[in-house]
């Protein structure tokens, strides 16, 4: 895969909720290495696309491709999903994104928090975590 080489693409992506199409044929490619910004008015659909994008949510048509893999569905229409659990936590664990509304957990520390998700979800070493994480909590 070249440095260019796209990241994420996402061709004729359709998202409805019941009867309000919020995604109405979505296509965007991102390359490696690249910035990009969704504008867009409150309630247009940027969040929704971002959710589709890491499969957080379903849509209902369209491909999602991640580092040149195409995402697996089954079903069709709103019976839709993605068919290969090991796709989605490859998928999951290499594209993040930031929720506008997120929580800490109240029981663990900010270290804690920081440390959870690549200890947890990437089954990474927590003495390599804890000392980056503290590298970033420093800054």
């Amino acid at each position: 895969m070249t440095d260019t080489a796209p990241v994420i693409e996402i061709r004729d992506l359709h998202k409805s909720y019941g009867a309000l199409e919020v995604l109405k044929g979505v296509s965007m490619t991102a390359p490696r290495g690249h910035v990009i910004s969704l504008i867009g008015s409150s309630g247009s659909g940027k969040s929704t696309l971002l959710r589709c994008a890491n499969l957080l949510e379903d849509s209902q048509q369209g491909e999602i491709v991640f580092e040149g893999e195409p995402v697996s569905w089954k079903g069709k229409g709103l019976n839709r999903h993605p068919s290969d659990r090991a796709q989605i936590t490859r998928i999951r664990t290499n594209l993040s994104m930031v929720f506008q509304q997120f929580n800490l957990w109240s029981h663990m520390t900010i270290l804690q928090n920081v440390m959870e998700a690549p200890v947890t979800v990437m089954k990474r070493d927590p003495a390599d975590v804890e000392a980056k994480a503290r590298d970033y909590l420093a800054k």
